[in-house]
Protein backbone atom coordinates (compact mmCIF):
# COMPACT_ATOMS: atom_id res chain seq x y z
CA UNK A 1 0.00 0.00 0.00
CA UNK A 2 1.43 3.38 -1.02
CA UNK A 3 1.50 6.56 1.09
CA UNK A 4 -1.63 8.02 -0.52
CA UNK A 5 -3.66 4.85 0.01
CA UNK A 6 -2.55 4.61 3.64
CA UNK A 7 -3.56 8.22 4.28
CA UNK A 8 -6.94 7.73 2.61
CA UNK A 9 -7.54 4.62 4.70
CA UNK A 10 -6.80 6.54 7.90
CA UNK A 11 -9.28 9.26 6.92
CA UNK A 12 -11.93 6.73 5.89
CA UNK A 13 -11.53 4.70 9.07
CA UNK A 14 -11.82 7.76 11.32
CA UNK A 15 -14.96 8.93 9.50
CA UNK A 16 -16.55 5.49 9.83
CA UNK A 17 -15.59 5.43 13.50
CA UNK A 18 -17.40 8.72 14.02
CA UNK A 19 -20.43 7.55 12.06
CA UNK A 20 -20.62 4.42 14.21
CA UNK A 21 -21.23 6.48 17.36
CA UNK A 22 -23.72 8.88 15.75
CA UNK A 23 -27.01 8.58 17.65
CA UNK A 24 -29.90 7.20 15.66
CA UNK A 25 -32.85 9.60 15.56
CA UNK A 26 -36.50 9.05 14.76
CA UNK A 27 -38.27 11.51 12.49
CA UNK A 28 -41.78 11.95 11.19
CA UNK A 29 -41.43 10.79 7.60
CA UNK A 30 -44.38 12.91 6.51
CA UNK A 31 -42.83 16.19 7.65
CA UNK A 32 -40.13 18.22 5.94
CA UNK A 33 -36.67 18.48 7.45
CA UNK A 34 -36.51 22.25 6.98
CA UNK A 35 -38.04 25.30 5.35
CA UNK A 36 -36.26 28.63 5.05
CA UNK A 37 -37.27 31.87 3.38
CA UNK A 38 -34.75 34.59 2.56
CA UNK A 39 -33.56 36.96 -0.15
CA UNK A 40 -31.57 35.81 -3.17
CA UNK A 41 -29.87 37.58 -6.08
CA UNK A 42 -31.39 36.62 -9.40
CA UNK A 43 -31.43 38.35 -12.79
CA UNK A 44 -30.11 41.61 -11.41
CA UNK A 45 -32.49 41.91 -8.48
CA UNK A 46 -33.12 40.64 -4.98
CA UNK A 47 -36.01 38.16 -4.92
CA UNK A 48 -37.68 36.02 -2.29
CA UNK A 49 -36.35 32.48 -2.16
CA UNK A 50 -37.85 29.49 -0.40
CA UNK A 51 -35.61 26.57 0.51
CA UNK A 52 -37.38 23.25 1.03
CA UNK A 53 -35.47 20.32 2.52
CA UNK A 54 -37.14 16.95 2.19
CA UNK A 55 -36.87 14.48 5.04
CA UNK A 56 -35.08 11.78 3.06
CA UNK A 57 -33.02 8.63 3.48
CA UNK A 58 -29.73 10.45 3.04
CA UNK A 59 -26.72 10.55 0.77
CA UNK A 60 -25.67 7.26 -0.83
CA UNK A 61 -22.02 8.30 -0.48
CA UNK A 62 -22.54 8.48 3.27
CA UNK A 63 -24.24 5.09 3.35
CA UNK A 64 -21.37 3.42 1.51
CA UNK A 65 -18.27 5.23 2.74
CA UNK A 66 -19.25 7.47 5.65
CA UNK A 67 -19.52 10.50 3.38
CA UNK A 68 -17.55 13.74 3.21
CA UNK A 69 -15.27 14.96 5.99
CA UNK A 70 -17.11 18.25 6.59
CA UNK A 71 -20.68 17.00 6.32
CA UNK A 72 -23.08 15.68 8.94
CA UNK A 73 -26.33 16.32 7.11
CA UNK A 74 -27.08 12.66 7.78
CA UNK A 75 -28.03 13.88 11.27
CA UNK A 76 -31.29 14.99 9.68
CA UNK A 77 -32.00 11.92 7.57
CA UNK A 78 -33.92 8.73 8.23
CA UNK A 79 -31.15 6.21 8.70
CA UNK A 80 -31.94 2.60 8.01
CA UNK A 81 -35.55 3.39 7.12
CA UNK A 82 -37.39 3.76 3.86
CA UNK A 83 -39.08 6.94 2.73
CA UNK A 84 -42.03 5.90 0.56
CA UNK A 85 -43.43 7.79 -2.40
CA UNK A 86 -46.43 8.65 -0.24
CA UNK A 87 -44.15 10.08 2.46
CA UNK A 88 -42.57 12.39 -0.10
CA UNK A 89 -45.96 13.36 -1.48
CA UNK A 90 -47.24 14.13 2.02
CA UNK A 91 -44.18 16.26 2.71
CA UNK A 92 -44.62 18.10 -0.55
CA UNK A 93 -48.34 18.64 0.00
CA UNK A 94 -47.47 20.42 3.25
CA UNK A 95 -45.59 22.95 1.11
CA UNK A 96 -48.48 23.43 -1.27
CA UNK A 97 -50.98 24.13 1.51
CA UNK A 98 -48.49 26.04 3.70
CA UNK A 99 -48.89 23.74 6.69
CA UNK A 100 -45.10 23.17 6.71
CA UNK A 101 -44.61 26.64 8.19
CA UNK A 102 -44.54 26.89 11.96
CA UNK A 103 -44.85 30.65 11.55
CA UNK A 104 -47.90 31.07 9.27
CA UNK A 105 -47.72 33.42 6.29
CA UNK A 106 -50.94 34.92 4.99
CA UNK A 107 -51.78 34.01 1.38
CA UNK A 108 -48.78 31.67 1.24
CA UNK A 109 -48.12 30.38 -2.27
CA UNK A 110 -45.08 29.19 -4.18
CA UNK A 111 -46.04 31.76 -6.81
CA UNK A 112 -44.59 34.36 -4.43
CA UNK A 113 -41.09 32.86 -4.64
CA UNK A 114 -39.24 33.34 -7.95
CA UNK A 115 -36.49 30.98 -6.74
CA UNK A 116 -37.30 27.62 -5.17
CA UNK A 117 -34.54 25.46 -3.71
CA UNK A 118 -35.47 21.80 -3.34
CA UNK A 119 -32.99 19.67 -1.40
CA UNK A 120 -32.89 16.23 0.19
CA UNK A 121 -29.59 16.32 2.13
CA UNK A 122 -28.15 14.23 -0.66
CA UNK A 123 -28.60 13.92 -4.43
CA UNK A 124 -32.08 14.68 -5.69
CA UNK A 125 -31.17 13.10 -9.03
CA UNK A 126 -30.26 9.74 -7.46
CA UNK A 127 -33.34 7.47 -7.80
CA UNK A 128 -32.08 5.44 -4.82
CA UNK A 129 -32.48 8.53 -2.63
CA UNK A 130 -35.63 10.09 -4.11
CA UNK A 131 -37.78 7.92 -6.35
CA UNK A 132 -38.67 8.83 -9.92
CA UNK A 133 -42.36 8.79 -9.00
CA UNK A 134 -41.76 11.36 -6.26
CA UNK A 135 -39.75 13.52 -8.66
CA UNK A 136 -42.57 13.38 -11.21
CA UNK A 137 -45.17 14.38 -8.62
CA UNK A 138 -43.16 17.30 -7.26
CA UNK A 139 -42.08 18.77 -10.60
CA UNK A 140 -45.55 18.38 -12.08
CA UNK A 141 -46.81 20.47 -9.17
CA UNK A 142 -44.00 23.01 -9.58
CA UNK A 143 -45.03 23.52 -13.19
CA UNK A 144 -48.39 24.90 -12.03
CA UNK A 145 -46.76 27.92 -10.36
CA UNK A 146 -45.90 30.47 -13.03
CA UNK A 147 -44.36 32.82 -10.47
CA UNK A 148 -41.41 30.44 -10.09
CA UNK A 149 -38.52 31.46 -12.33
CA UNK A 150 -35.88 28.97 -11.26
CA UNK A 151 -35.71 25.73 -9.28
CA UNK A 152 -32.36 24.87 -7.69
CA UNK A 153 -31.58 21.28 -6.75
CA UNK A 154 -28.42 19.44 -5.69
CA UNK A 155 -26.76 16.26 -6.89
CA UNK A 156 -23.42 14.53 -7.00
CA UNK A 157 -22.01 14.69 -10.52
CA UNK A 158 -22.37 10.98 -11.24
CA UNK A 159 -26.15 11.14 -10.92
CA UNK A 160 -26.57 13.92 -13.50
CA UNK A 161 -28.07 11.57 -16.04
CA UNK A 162 -30.09 12.22 -19.20
CA UNK A 163 -32.82 9.78 -18.17
CA UNK A 164 -33.71 11.51 -14.90
CA UNK A 165 -33.36 14.96 -16.49
CA UNK A 166 -35.77 13.86 -19.22
CA UNK A 167 -38.26 12.95 -16.50
CA UNK A 168 -37.98 16.45 -15.04
CA UNK A 169 -38.13 18.10 -18.48
CA UNK A 170 -41.36 16.28 -19.30
CA UNK A 171 -42.97 17.51 -16.07
CA UNK A 172 -41.51 20.98 -15.66
CA UNK A 173 -41.05 23.62 -18.35
CA UNK A 174 -39.04 26.13 -16.30
CA UNK A 175 -35.36 26.67 -15.60
CA UNK A 176 -33.51 24.22 -13.37
CA UNK A 177 -30.11 24.82 -11.79
CA UNK A 178 -28.20 21.85 -10.40
CA UNK A 179 -25.65 22.40 -7.65
CA UNK A 180 -22.75 19.94 -7.82
CA UNK A 181 -20.23 19.47 -5.03
CA UNK A 182 -16.85 19.84 -6.72
CA UNK A 183 -15.12 20.99 -3.48
CA UNK A 184 -11.64 21.04 -5.03
CA UNK A 185 -10.16 20.39 -8.46
CA UNK A 186 -6.96 19.20 -6.78
CA UNK A 187 -7.32 15.42 -6.68
CA UNK A 188 -5.31 14.96 -3.48
CA UNK A 189 -7.17 17.67 -1.58
CA UNK A 190 -10.56 16.50 -2.86
CA UNK A 191 -10.03 12.90 -1.83
CA UNK A 192 -7.85 13.13 1.29
CA UNK A 193 -9.16 16.37 2.80
CA UNK A 194 -12.78 16.32 1.62
CA UNK A 195 -13.17 12.54 1.31
CA UNK A 196 -15.34 13.22 -1.71
CA UNK A 197 -15.11 9.84 -3.40
CA UNK A 198 -14.86 11.48 -6.81
CA UNK A 199 -11.71 10.19 -8.45
CA UNK A 200 -12.21 11.58 -11.96
CA UNK A 201 -13.07 15.21 -12.74
CA UNK A 202 -14.22 14.12 -16.20
CA UNK A 203 -17.42 12.99 -14.46
CA UNK A 204 -17.96 16.61 -13.42
CA UNK A 205 -17.24 17.98 -16.89
CA UNK A 206 -19.66 15.47 -18.41
CA UNK A 207 -22.36 16.50 -15.92
CA UNK A 208 -21.97 20.18 -16.89
CA UNK A 209 -22.26 19.32 -20.58
CA UNK A 210 -25.40 17.23 -20.00
CA UNK A 211 -27.04 20.04 -18.03
CA UNK A 212 -26.30 22.52 -20.80
CA UNK A 213 -27.77 20.11 -23.36
CA UNK A 214 -31.04 20.49 -21.43
CA UNK A 215 -30.59 24.29 -21.22
CA UNK A 216 -30.19 23.92 -17.47
CA UNK A 217 -27.66 25.78 -15.32
CA UNK A 218 -24.68 24.22 -13.53
CA UNK A 219 -23.65 25.52 -10.09
CA UNK A 220 -20.36 24.44 -8.52
CA UNK A 221 -20.03 24.13 -4.75
CA UNK A 222 -16.48 24.82 -3.57
CA UNK A 223 -15.93 23.85 0.05
CA UNK A 224 -13.52 26.35 1.60
CA UNK A 225 -11.02 25.08 4.15
CA UNK A 226 -11.31 21.35 4.54
CA UNK A 227 -9.28 19.59 7.19
CA UNK A 228 -5.47 19.26 6.96
CA UNK A 229 -4.93 22.58 5.09
CA UNK A 230 -3.56 25.85 6.41
CA UNK A 231 -5.67 28.99 5.98
CA UNK A 232 -3.58 30.24 3.06
CA UNK A 233 -3.51 26.84 1.35
CA UNK A 234 -7.30 26.71 1.64
CA UNK A 235 -7.64 30.22 0.19
CA UNK A 236 -5.38 29.37 -2.75
CA UNK A 237 -7.23 26.13 -3.44
CA UNK A 238 -10.65 27.81 -3.30
CA UNK A 239 -9.50 30.46 -5.79
CA UNK A 240 -7.98 27.94 -8.20
CA UNK A 241 -10.94 25.56 -7.92
CA UNK A 242 -13.44 28.35 -8.59
CA UNK A 243 -11.52 29.47 -11.67
CA UNK A 244 -11.24 25.86 -12.87
CA UNK A 245 -15.00 25.44 -12.45
CA UNK A 246 -15.81 28.52 -14.53
CA UNK A 247 -13.40 27.27 -17.18
CA UNK A 248 -15.14 23.88 -17.11
CA UNK A 249 -18.35 25.64 -18.06
CA UNK A 250 -20.10 26.11 -14.73
CA UNK A 251 -22.50 29.03 -14.81
CA UNK A 252 -22.05 29.93 -11.14
CA UNK A 253 -19.81 29.11 -8.19
CA UNK A 254 -20.80 29.06 -4.55
CA UNK A 255 -17.97 29.27 -2.00
CA UNK A 256 -19.02 27.17 1.00
CA UNK A 257 -16.96 27.91 4.14
CA UNK A 258 -16.69 24.86 6.36
CA UNK A 259 -18.85 24.87 9.48
CA UNK A 260 -18.91 22.39 12.33
CA UNK A 261 -21.65 19.78 12.53
CA UNK A 262 -21.80 17.07 15.14
CA UNK A 263 -20.00 13.79 14.34
CA UNK A 264 -18.13 15.16 11.31
CA UNK A 265 -14.39 14.70 10.87
CA UNK A 266 -13.72 18.45 10.96
CA UNK A 267 -15.68 18.69 14.21
CA UNK A 268 -13.59 15.87 15.70
CA UNK A 269 -10.35 17.56 14.62
CA UNK A 270 -11.56 20.88 16.00
CA UNK A 271 -12.19 19.32 19.40
CA UNK A 272 -8.68 17.84 19.24
CA UNK A 273 -7.16 21.27 18.56
CA UNK A 274 -6.27 20.35 14.98
CA UNK A 275 -8.74 22.53 13.09
CA UNK A 276 -10.19 26.04 13.15
CA UNK A 277 -13.20 27.13 11.11
CA UNK A 278 -12.20 29.49 8.29
CA UNK A 279 -11.83 33.19 8.90
CA UNK A 280 -14.45 35.45 7.34
CA UNK A 281 -11.63 37.77 6.23
CA UNK A 282 -10.49 35.01 3.89
CA UNK A 283 -13.68 35.31 1.85
CA UNK A 284 -12.61 38.79 0.72
CA UNK A 285 -9.36 37.34 -0.53
CA UNK A 286 -11.06 34.45 -2.33
CA UNK A 287 -13.63 36.56 -4.17
CA UNK A 288 -10.96 39.08 -5.15
CA UNK A 289 -8.66 36.28 -6.34
CA UNK A 290 -11.37 34.68 -8.47
CA UNK A 291 -12.24 37.97 -10.14
CA UNK A 292 -8.58 38.69 -10.86
CA UNK A 293 -7.99 35.18 -12.17
CA UNK A 294 -11.01 35.30 -14.46
CA UNK A 295 -10.25 38.87 -15.65
CA UNK A 296 -13.98 39.42 -15.28
CA UNK A 297 -16.17 42.41 -14.63
CA UNK A 298 -19.10 40.35 -13.35
CA UNK A 299 -19.40 36.76 -12.18
CA UNK A 300 -22.22 34.75 -10.68
CA UNK A 301 -20.38 33.97 -7.45
CA UNK A 302 -22.14 33.24 -4.17
CA UNK A 303 -21.10 32.84 -0.57
CA UNK A 304 -22.95 29.84 0.79
CA UNK A 305 -22.98 28.03 4.08
CA UNK A 306 -24.76 29.04 7.25
CA UNK A 307 -24.66 32.64 8.37
CA UNK A 308 -27.37 32.80 11.02
CA UNK A 309 -30.13 32.76 8.41
CA UNK A 310 -33.70 33.31 9.50
CA UNK A 311 -35.40 29.97 9.88
CA UNK A 312 -39.16 29.95 9.65
CA UNK A 313 -39.63 26.34 10.67
CA UNK A 314 -38.18 25.08 13.92
CA UNK A 315 -36.59 21.70 14.35
CA UNK A 316 -38.57 18.58 13.70
CA UNK A 317 -35.85 16.46 15.26
CA UNK A 318 -35.63 15.10 18.76
CA UNK A 319 -33.82 17.11 21.42
CA UNK A 320 -33.46 20.34 19.46
CA UNK A 321 -35.92 22.92 20.68
CA UNK A 322 -34.35 25.91 18.96
CA UNK A 323 -31.75 24.68 16.47
CA UNK A 324 -32.47 22.31 13.62
CA UNK A 325 -30.50 19.07 13.69
CA UNK A 326 -28.92 19.83 10.30
CA UNK A 327 -27.56 23.17 11.48
CA UNK A 328 -23.91 23.56 12.53
CA UNK A 329 -22.94 24.55 16.04
CA UNK A 330 -20.07 26.76 14.85
CA UNK A 331 -19.63 28.67 11.61
CA UNK A 332 -16.96 30.77 9.90
CA UNK A 333 -15.95 33.63 12.14
CA UNK A 334 -13.62 36.49 12.94
CA UNK A 335 -13.78 37.96 16.43
CA UNK A 336 -16.91 38.78 18.39
CA UNK A 337 -16.43 42.47 17.63
CA UNK A 338 -16.63 42.26 13.83
CA UNK A 339 -18.20 38.90 12.86
CA UNK A 340 -21.77 40.20 13.04
CA UNK A 341 -21.08 43.14 10.73
CA UNK A 342 -19.15 40.94 8.32
CA UNK A 343 -22.04 38.47 8.14
CA UNK A 344 -24.44 41.32 7.36
CA UNK A 345 -22.16 42.31 4.48
CA UNK A 346 -22.08 38.71 3.22
CA UNK A 347 -25.87 38.64 3.20
CA UNK A 348 -25.91 41.96 1.35
CA UNK A 349 -23.40 40.65 -1.19
CA UNK A 350 -25.60 37.60 -1.77
CA UNK A 351 -28.59 39.76 -2.70
CA UNK A 352 -26.69 42.39 -4.72
CA UNK A 353 -23.70 40.55 -6.24
CA UNK A 354 -21.79 43.77 -5.59
CA UNK A 355 -18.22 42.89 -4.67
CA UNK A 356 -17.63 46.38 -3.27
CA UNK A 357 -19.85 45.31 -0.37
CA UNK A 358 -17.14 42.83 0.61
CA UNK A 359 -14.21 45.10 -0.12
CA UNK A 360 -15.57 48.02 1.90
CA UNK A 361 -15.27 46.33 5.28
CA UNK A 362 -12.96 48.16 7.64
CA UNK A 363 -10.05 46.22 9.07
CA UNK A 364 -10.80 45.17 12.61
CA UNK A 365 -8.21 46.35 15.12
CA UNK A 366 -8.93 43.31 17.26
CA UNK A 367 -8.53 40.43 14.80
CA UNK A 368 -7.38 41.50 11.32
CA UNK A 369 -3.74 41.09 12.30
CA UNK A 370 -4.51 37.70 13.81
CA UNK A 371 -5.97 36.63 10.47
CA UNK A 372 -2.89 37.89 8.63
CA UNK A 373 -0.73 35.88 11.04
CA UNK A 374 -2.88 32.81 10.43
CA UNK A 375 -2.38 33.23 6.68
CA UNK A 376 1.39 33.41 7.15
CA UNK A 377 1.55 29.97 8.79
CA UNK A 378 3.21 27.40 6.56
CA UNK A 379 3.29 23.62 6.84
CA UNK A 380 6.12 21.98 4.92
CA UNK A 381 4.71 18.49 5.45
CA UNK A 382 2.86 16.72 2.67
CA UNK A 383 -0.88 16.23 3.21
CA UNK A 384 -0.24 12.50 3.65
CA UNK A 385 2.33 13.22 6.38
CA UNK A 386 -0.10 15.55 8.16
CA UNK A 387 -2.73 12.82 8.14
CA UNK A 388 -0.23 10.27 9.49
CA UNK A 389 0.78 12.67 12.27
CA UNK A 390 -2.78 13.61 13.25
CA UNK A 391 -4.76 10.41 12.71
CA UNK A 392 -2.05 7.78 12.80
CA UNK A 393 -1.44 7.97 16.53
Amino acid sequence: MNEYSEALELVSNKIMELRAVTPSKQFDKDRLAEVEINKFYYEGRAVDRIMIVLRASGCEHYGKTGGCSMCSHFNGTVQGGKITDQNYINQWNSVIDGSCLEVPISNFSLDNYPVVCLYNLGSLLNPKEVSVNAIKHIFTDLNKFKGIEKVIIESRAEYVDKNILNVIKQCYSGLVEVGIGVESTNDTIRELCHHKGLQDLEIVKKAVDILHDFNYKALAYVNFKPCFLTEQEAIDDAIKTSIDCYNMGFDAVSIEPTSLQEYSLVSYLNSAGQYRVPWLWSLQKIVSGVYEGMHAQKLDIRLGGYFEEEVLSGSQGEGFAERNEIFPFETSSNCSKCSGKFIENIKLFNITNDIEVLYNIEKCETCYEQWENACSIKDERSICKRIFDILGK
